[in-house]
C-alpha cells in the first residue's frame, strides 16, 4: 500500500509478507516525577486522556481488545492508558536506507556481504504512542510496517533492523582511554548499522535512526508534558527534569560491544507470512494427519553446501583476521543453487516425498530457514548455520506441545530483547493495525514483560545500595542508622516492587504460557527470586543489629540501675555515720571495722536495751542487704558486656 493511498483512506491492508515492528523506550516512575514536579496518578491520566489529541479513539479502539486477553483491573478499575502523540493519525512514512555493504565480524573472521538490493530506499510507515502503567512509569512506543520480499537484501535488511538497538556483532575502533562512551545519536559511533542506515522524513533531510527517534521523542514528549503540567499543575513551583530524551530515557552499557551505551529498550517483531508461518509450524502430513517433524524439514544435505561455499571464500593466508568476501558470485549461486542441476525434475519430483520443505530444485526453503533460525536469535551471519543450529533456533517457546501447534495459531521465539511472533493471518492485527500499527494480544505481552524487567533491574539497583549502606553503618557501629535505612527499604522500594509490577495478567494459556516464558528469558524471575534472598539475608542481620541495640540498651539500663544502687548506698552510709556517732548517743565512741565478723563493731551498745538493739538490728540488716544489692549489680553488668 502507497502512502497516499493510507492518508487518503485512513486504512491500512495487513497483507503477506509484512513486517510489523515496535521499538518501546521506557521512562522510569522516578524520572516521570522528576520531569512533572509530581507523580503522576492514575486519576489524573483518567480525566486527562479523553481530551489529549487522538487519546480517546486509541482508548475507544484498542483498550477492549487489551481487556479481552488480560485482566488489567486494579480496585475496580484499569490504571493503565493509551496516549496519543504528534504523530499523523494514519502514521507516517519514512524513507530507509541501508549501505550496498555491510561487513561484521564473528568467531574471529571478518565477513563482507553485499546482497542485491540491500542499499535500496524502502518506505516505511510508523505510528507513534504512549503507554502508562499504574506506578506512573511510561512506555514510549514506535511501530513500524515494511512489506518485504524473500530475497537476500530484504532478509540482510530485516536483520539490521534488530540492529539498530542491539548491534551484537559489530564493533568500534578503539580509543583513547578515559574517551567518552558511544551513543547512538552520536553523529559517528563507528557502528555499521548505527552510523549507515539512514531514515528521512517527508520534509527534513537524511539522519541516523536514533537521531530520528530523539527527534520525535523530544517532540512528542515535550507536547505530553506540558500538557498534563496545564491540567494539573504543581502545588507549587519546583524545578522539573526537561522533558527531552537525554534526561527522560535512561541508558545502559551495550555488553557486546564495549564503549556502546544504548538507550534502555525493548523490540517486538510481528511477521504477517504464510510461508514462513509453515516452514516453522509444518501442516499436517496428508496421510497421517500428524505435524512433519522440524528435523524433515530442516536435512542436511541442502545445508552441507552452503557450509562448503563459505569455506571455499575464507582466505588461505595467515592474517590475524581472515576476511571472508559475500560478493555477486555468492549469491547468484545461493539464488539459482547449481548444485541441483544434475537433478532431472522427474528426480525432484520424487526428492518432495522424502523432503517436505523442498518447492523446487532453487531450494528457497533453505534460505528462508537460515534467515529465521538467524533472526530469531539476532544473528546477522545466518548464512553460516548448520541444520543443528537451525533446529535449535527454530524451536519456539509457543507453541510447545503438539496439541497447542494443532490449533495453528502463532509462532512465538525470543531472544533477551526481542518478542517475534510469526502468523498467516492475524483478526487482531487487523482490528489494531491502524491504531498502534501491530498486534494487541502480542504487544500486551510485550508491554507488560518490558514493565516488570526494567522495574527489577531498577529495584535490584536499589537493594544493592540499601544492603551497601546498611553494610556501612554496621562497619561503623552505626546499628540504629542500619535499621532505619534496612526499614525505609521495606517500606519504600520493596512494598513499591510488589505492588507495582505485574503478576500474570493473562486469561488465556496463549499468552499466559508465553508470559511466563518471557519472565524465564529475561530473567524476571531469577533476579527477583536472587535479590529477595539477599533482602531476607539483611533482614536477618537487622534482627541482629536490633538484639544487640536491645542489649546495648539492657546495658545502659543496668549501669543506670547501679549508679542509683550505688548513690542509694551512699546515702544510707551517711544516714547511718550521722546515727551510729559519738554525738547521736547511741554509741560510745567510733565504730570499728575489721574482717572479724560483723566486720563492723558498735562500741557501747545495748543490745539489752529495747531501742538500741533495734537501731542496731537495722543497721546490720540495712548494711548487709546493700551489700548483697551491690554485688548483684555488679554481677549483673560484667555479665551484660560479656561477648
Amino acid at each position: 500500500m502507497t502512502a497516499e493511498t493510507s492518508a487518503r483512506d485512513d486504512f491500512e491492508e495487513c497483507e503477506d509478507r509484512s513486517l510489523y515492528f515496535t521499538l518501546s523506550l521506557y521512562i522510569t516512575e522516578k524520572k516521570v516525577t522528576a520531569a512533572l514536579g509530581r507523580p503522576l496518578d492514575p486519576e489524573t491520566l483518567r480525566t486527562f486522556q479523553p481530551g489529549y489529541r487522538g487519546s480517546k479513539r486509541l482508548r475507544d479502539a484498542v483498550e477492549p481488545l487489551f481487556n479481552d486477553i488480560a485482566d488489567r483491573e486494579r480496585l475496580g478499575a484499569v490504571d493503565d492508558f493509551l496516549l496519543d502523540t504528534l504523530c499523523p493519525r494514519a502514521g507516517e512514512f519514512l524513507e530507509f536506507t541501508a549501505p550496498d555493504e555491510i561487513e561484521w565480524t564473528t568467531e574471529g573472521r571478518r565477513f563482507i556481504a553485499t546482497p542485491p538490493g540491500l542499499g535500496k530506499t524502502r518506505l516505511i510507515r510508523v505510528r507513534r504512542f504512549w503507554y502508562t502503567h499504574a506506578n506512573g512509569a511510561i512506555g514510549y512506543h514506535l511501530s513500524f510496517r515494511y512489506n518485504y520480499e524473500h530475497t537476500p537484501g530484504d532478509f540482510y535488511f530485516l536483520s539490521l533492523i534488530q540492529k539498530l538497538a542491539a548491534p551484537k556483532e559489530f564493533s568500534a575502533a578503539d580509543r583513547p582511554t578515559g574517551s567518552p562512551p558511544i551513543r547512538p545519536t552520536d553523529a559517528e559511533t563507528g557502528l555499521g548499522p548505527l552510523d549507515r542506515i539512514k531514515v528521512k522524513r517527508a520534509a527534513g533531510s537524511a539522519q541516523s535512526f536514533w537521531q530520528y527517534v530523539r527527534d520525535v521523542f523530544d517532540a512528542d514528549a515535550g507536547d505530553l508534558f506540558a500538557q498534563l503540567k496545564a491540567a494539573q499543575p504543581a502545588a507549587k513551583p519546583v524545578a522539573t527534569l526537561e522533558p527531552a530524551f537525554a534526561a527522560l530515557v535512561s541508558e545502559a552499557p551495550f555488553i557486546e560491544v564495549p564503549g556502546l551505551v544504548m538507550p534502555v529498550s525493548r523490540l517486538m517483531f510481528f511477521f504477517e507470512d504464510k510461508t514462513f508461518f509453515r516452514r516453522l509450524l509444518p501442516e499436517p502430513d496428508p496421510d497421517t494427519g500428524r505435524p512433519v517433524p522440524r528435523t524433515l524439514m530442516v536435512q542436511e544435505g541442502c545445508y552441507l553446501p552452503f557450509q562448503k561455499k563459505l569455506e571455499g571464500l575464507n582466505p588461505k593466508t595467515h592474517v590475524d583476521v581472515p576476511e571472508v568476501r559475500l560478493g555477486e558470485e555468492y549469491w547468484t549461486w545461493v539464488a539459482n543453487r547449481p548444485d541441483y542441476d544434475a537433478f532431472t525434475d522427474a528426480q525432484i519430483e520424487a526428492a518432495r516425498k522424502t523432503i517436505p520443505a523442498m518447492e523446487d530444485r532453487r531450494r528457497q526453503d533453505c534460505l528462508q530457514y537460515l534467515f529465521v533460525a538467524g533472526f530469531n536469535q539476532n544473528i546477522i551471519d545466518f548464512m553460516n548455520q548448520d541444520p543443528s543450529e537451525i533446529l535449535d533456533s527454530t524451536d519456539p517457546i509457543y507453541p510447545a506441545t503438539e496439541q497447542q501447534a494443532d490449533e495453528r495459531k502463532f509462532v512465538r521465539y525470543a531472544n533477551p530483547r526481542a518478542l517475534i511472533t510469526y502468523v498467516e493471518k492475524a483478526r487482531s492485527l487487523e482490528a489494531a493495525n491502524d491504531f498502534i500499527g501491530t498486534c494487541p494480544y502480542a504487544f500486551m505481552i510485550h508491554v507488560v514483560s518490558m514493565h516488570n524487567e526494567f522495574m527489577t533491574r531498577e529495584y535490584e539497583a536499589s537493594a544493592f545500595d540499601v544492603i551497601g549502606k546498611v553494610e556501612a553503618f554496621g562497619n561503623r557501629g552505626r546499628l540504629k542508622d542500619a535499621a532505619e535505612a534496612f526499614y525505609a527499604f521495606r517500606t519504600g522500594e520493596y512494598a513499591a516492587f510488589y505492588r507495582d509490577r505485574y503478576m500474570n495478567v493473562f486469561r488465556y494459556d496463549t499468552e499466559s504460557e508465553v508470559f511466563e516464558k518471557m519472565t524465564q528469558l529475561r530473567g524476571i524471575g531469577r533476579r527477583s527470586d536472587y535479590i529477595e534472598r539477599l533482602i531476607s539475608n539483611m533482614e536477618s542481620q537487622t534482627r541482629d543489629r536490633e538484639a544487640r541495640i536491645n542489649k546495648s540498651d539492657e546495658n545502659a539500663m543496668n549501669l543506670m540501675l547501679g549508679a542509683l544502687g550505688l548513690f542509694g548506698f551512699f546515702q544510707l552510709t551517711f544516714q547511718w555515720s550521722a546515727t551510729l556517732s559519738p554525738q547521736a548517743g547511741v554509741v560510745t565512741g567510733e565504730p570499728q571495722v575489721s574482717w572479724r565478723p560483723p566486720f563492723v563493731h558498735l562500741p557501747g551498745l545495748d543490745w539489752s536495751n529495747t531501742s538500741e538493739m533495734i537501731a542496731g538490728a537495722t543497721f546490720y540488716s540495712s548494711a548487709g542487704f546493700s551489700a548483697l544489692l551491690l554485688g548483684y549489680l555488679g554481677w549483673r553488668i560484667f555479665r551484660s558486656f560479656r561477648p
